[in-house]
Parts: C-alpha cells; sequence; structure tokens
C-alpha cells in the first residue's frame, strides 16, 4: 500500500499490489523477484507522479494576482518517462484569467513540469550508459533492472546522449575560471592524440582527437579529451580544467608531448603560468626502436657478417643510452658516423639491402632529435627525482577513451561532431563528475527536446 500526504493533511492510499500465502517455499519464492520490483516500482511511480501533477495543477489554476479560479480550457494527455516506467497523465490547460491584459496566453501547467517528457535523472543515467556502452546495449541493459516500459529507440538514445555533450562543452566555455581553495604547487600536463575512423561521408579515413592527463602531485588524474576541428574554445575548456585544479598565474606547468605543434601549441596556451616543455621518452624510445627492429634483420651468412650486426646492435644501444641521459650532441655524433659507414657498408653485396635500411631509419631518426633537441631532457635524473618523462598512462587513456569505446573493439564511424559530444559525455563519466556537471548545465537545455507534430 502507498500512502500519499498532502500539504492540506488530506491522506491518499492507494494499492501497489498483493501476494498471496502459500504452505511451503522454494528458492524461487524467497523475498521479492526481480520482475515484482519492477513491478512495484512503476507502480508507486506512477501513483506518484499522478499525484504530483494533479496538486501542481490545482495550484496554478489559482490566479496569483486575483486568487480567482482560470477557466479551463481543454484536458490533453502528456507521457513522462522516467527510470521506474512511462506515465500517461491527465494535463490541463486553462485560460488566462480575466485580470491579465497584456497576457493572454494559454496556461498549462505539466508542461512546465515535464517539458521534455522525461525526467532529468532518466536523460542523465541513458546519456551515461550511452556512453560507456553501444547505444543498443546500453538500452537493453537499463531494460533488464528498470522498469522502464517501452524501450527508447537507439536514435532517440543518441541524440540524448549527444545532447548532454553539447550541454557540457556550453557550461564548461561558459563557466568563470576561478581558482580552486587550494593552490597546486605545480601541474603536470601530459597529451597526447588518438585517431578515429571518420564516417563515408567526410573526408578522410580518420580523424585526430587530443587526450590530456592533468594532475597536481599526487592526486587523481583528470581528463580532458576534444576533437580540435569540432571544439569550441578547445584552449578555454583545458584552462577551465585547470584553474578547477588550482593552477594559477605563479603555477608551473610540465607539458608532456610527443612534440608535435597541436599538442604543445595547446598545452602553452591553456596553462595559466610558466610552462615547461618535456619531449615524451615513450616517443622517443619508439624512434630508436625503428632501426633496432631494422638491425636484427642483418645478414648472419658468415662470421663476419654476424659481427657486424652484433657491432651494429650495440651501437643503436648507446644511442638509446645517451639520449636517455639527455646526451644530445653526443647522440646525433655518433648517428650520423654510424649512417656514414652504413652507407659505406651498403656498396658491398651482401649487406646491402639492410644498410641501406637501418642508415634511412638512422636519418629519420637523426631529423627527429634534432628538431626536438630543446625538449629532451636528462630522463634518467627525472626518474630518479620522481619526474614526469613518459606519457604511458596517457596511452593507455587513450586506448580506453577511444578505442574501446569507438574504434578496435566497436566497428564503426563516427561523425566528427558526433565523436566529439560523446567524448564530453564519456570524459565527464571517466572523471566521475557527470552528476555535478549535468546538474550545473541543466541551464543549457533547449526544452523540448522534440518539437510537438
Amino acid at each position: 500500500m502507498l500512502e500519499l500526504v498532502e500539504l492540506d493533511g488530506t491522506i491518499a492510499v492507494r494499492e501497489l499490489g498483493c501476494g498471496a500465502a502459500v504452505a511451503g517455499y522454494t528458492p524461487q519464492m524467497v523475498g521479492l523477484t526481480l520482475a515484482q520490483g519492477k513491478q512495484i516500482l512503476a507502480e508507486t511511480q506512477r501513483h506518484l507522479v499522478q499525484a504530483q501533477t494533479e496538486q501542481h495543477c490545482r495550484r496554478r489554476q489559482i490566479c496569483q494576482r486575483c486568487q480567482a479560479r482560470r477557466p479551463l480550457k481543454d484536458v490533453r494527455s502528456r507521457r513522462l518517462v522516467s527510470l521506474f516506467g512511462t506515465v500517461a497523465v491527465k494535463a490541463p490547460r486553462f485560460k488566462p484569467c480575466q485580470c491579465m491584459v497584456t497576457c493572454r496566453r494559454t496556461l498549462s501547467p505539466v508542461a512546465e513540469i515535464m517539458p521534455d517528457r522525461c525526467t532529468p535523472e532518466y536523460e542523465r543515467v541513458l546519456a551515461k550508459m550511452g556512453a560507456l556502452l553501444p547505444y543498443r546495449r546500453a538500452r537493453t541493459v537499463l531494460s533488464e533492472f528498470l522498469p522502464l516500459g517501452k524501450p527508447q529507440t537507439v536514435e532517440t538514445t543518441r541524440r540524448r546522449t549527444l545532447c548532454v555533450g553539447a550541454r557540457l562543452e556550453r557550461e564548461a566555455v561558459a563557466a568563470p575560471t576561478c581558482t580552486s581553495a587550494e593552490p597546486a604547487p605545480s601541474i603536470t600536463l601530459s597529451i597526447d592524440g588518438g585517431h578515429i575512423r571518420a564516417a563515408r561521408q567526410y573526408q578522410g579515413r580518420t580523424f585526430e582527437v587530443l587526450v590530456a592527463q592533468i594532475s597536481k602531485g599526487e592526486g587523481k588524474l583528470t581528463v580532458f579529451s576534444s576533437v580540435p576541428a569540432e571544439a569550441h574554445a578547445q584552449t578555454r575548456q583545458l584552462r577551465g580544467v585547470l584553474h578547477g585544479l588550482g593552477a594559477s598565474s605563479t603555477t608551473p606547468a610540465t607539458i608532456l608531448s610527443d612534440g608535435a605543434d597541436g599538442p604543445r601549441s595547446l598545452g602553452e596556451a591553456a596553462s595559466p603560468g610558466p610552462t615547461h616543455h618535456v619531449l615524451d621518452w615513450f616517443h622517443l624510445a619508439m624512434r630508436i626502436q625503428h632501426p633496432a627492429q631494422a638491425a636484427k634483420s642483418w645478414p648472419s651468412k658468415t662470421e663476419d657478417d654476424r659481427q657486424a650486426g652484433k657491432r651494429l646492435a650495440e651501437t643503436i644501444e648507446r644511442i638509446r643510452w645517451r639520449l636517455w641521459h639527455g646526451q644530445v650532441r653526443r647522440s646525433l655524433d655518433l648517428i650520423e658516423e654510424t649512417a656514414a659507414s652504413l652507407e659505406a657498408v651498403a656498396e658491398d653485396t651482401a649487406p646491402a639491402s639492410a644498410a641501406q635500411k637501418v642508415a634511412r631509419l638512422l636519418r629519420d631518426l637523426r631529423t627527429y632529435v634534432s628538431g626536438q633537441s630543446e625538449i629532451i631532457i636528462d630522463y634518467a635524473t627525472a626518474r630518479r627525482c620522481g619526474e614526469p618523462i613518459s606519457t604511458a598512462i596517457t596511452e593507455s587513456t587513450v586506448q580506453w577513451l577511444l578505442h574501446r569505446r569507438m574504434n578496435a573493439q566497436q566497428q564503426m564511424r563516427w561523425s566528427p561532431r558526433g565523436a566529439h559530444l560523446m567524448l564530453k559525455v564519456r570524459t565527464a563519466a571517466v572523471n566521475e563528475t557527470l552528476d555535478r556537471d549535468y546538474a550545473v548545465a541543466e541551464r543549457w537545455a533547449h526544452r523540448p527536446f522534440r518539437k510537438a507534430a
């Protein structure tokens, strides 16, 4: 039984369900089953919504100026979709009061409390599940445990998820950049990029996505992601995240990246304080790994070839050791000397192809190291001092944030705008701030969600 008590003390009792006594019990009969629990939740929601709607309509029928009752125009029906079922209620519409001279509009009280025909909690949970799982699977999981009634279509789930992402972005742009109460002594900003397969109607096979991970000291990591081609005030959004973590004009920021212009310029423009760029050791080590892998294909038919291949492998390891210790000039000299000797060896017939391949890769490594020489540090010393040197954690975040939902494990193609708005919701879910951000961004909601026919 459900007991509803109104403001004037009136008590209304509604029956939710009843059970019958049985002679014996089985393990399946102990307690409530999932179907019985869903039925009780659905009946409770139906009676509660109907009672609240009737009370609100009675209150709004009284004119606040002259205390007269507004005349009834007509009565329609309206449905409210919630996590505990779809409820159909009566929606009376009232004519304007006689005292209203300037405003002669029809009053619909039910539309005031149900502007979008769904509860905000339903929309938030639907967007969160749609960001974490494929839309069809998210709808199936929700209907398995909740009395949703007739399930929403996949298109409705997609549109609501993207609408929530658009609200989160508008709130991130409009939010004031106020510094946190606890200023951070330092900020580490790790930026990396990923690629998502583009829909066929867009130019190019893939488009780029930037993922940033921000940390202050030993605190929790905060994730930021966006599609640069679709982001609105991307730098301002990232600066707002930094301000929320306590960054100020005096907070030093260490920016880890692969040396590309996009991540470096984004981190430098968004940081409010002084910045220090560091080339990610992971990307630098991968560049060294290319000639190291090519050296393994060195011919080994004769003893001289095997010794030459061994010396080449040791030389590449010395290049790696010098770069690990920040000895850029010595590394470049060794790379140049090794590449020149390999080009001379390429005149021989046996190891010609292998020597040319390793020499070409060493020339590429020399070009990369020369271009990034200003941001290569002594990684060995930095690691001993506990300073950040790698974006390996960001690489795993890119794998989880992009590939698990939007690329590798889900064979699908995305539009840049759809992927950008999806990432806004997915990032908020990863940071565990979706509930707070959704409540704040509610002011940017467009009501109704779908225009009436």
